[in-house]
């Protein structure tokens, strides 16, 4: 009887520590491959004045726009690809606001100009 219950313990161990593993890869493998809560990431460029970031193939096609010191537009466009770059190097001084949008979501970014 007590050898009986010892196996039934022992079972019901092993299906524990097997489910446990099941669901600590699960959910190892939605954080690892998992889609990226950042639509865009700023690239470093060698450049001084050049400002290059890297969209998410899931944002390709939002409408990006460059908006200068006063509030005005100077750049509206649909991203084709993964990767865009402005230069500022004619740009006047000021803090340049870099802002992306798609399905409601916006993702913004400020260029300082010194």
């Amino acid at each position: 009887m007590v050898f009986r219950h010892f196996l039934e313990n022992e079972q019901q161990m092993k299906i524990s520590i097997i489910i446990a593993i099941c669901l600590n890869l699960f959910t190892t493998s939605v954080a690892v491959f998992g889609p990226s809560t950042k639509a865009a990431h700023v690239v470093s460029s060698k450049q001084k004045d050049l400002f290059v970031f890297k969209v998410n193939k899931s944002w390709q096609g939002a409408r990006v726009e460059l908006i200068a010191p006063n509030g005005g537009i100077i750049f509206r466009q649909r991203i084709m690809k993964q990767e865009m770059a402005f230069n500022f190097c004619d740009m006047n001084r000021g803090t340049y606001k870099i802002t992306l949008t798609k399905n409601h979501h916006t993702e913004k970014f400020l260029y300082i100009k010194k």
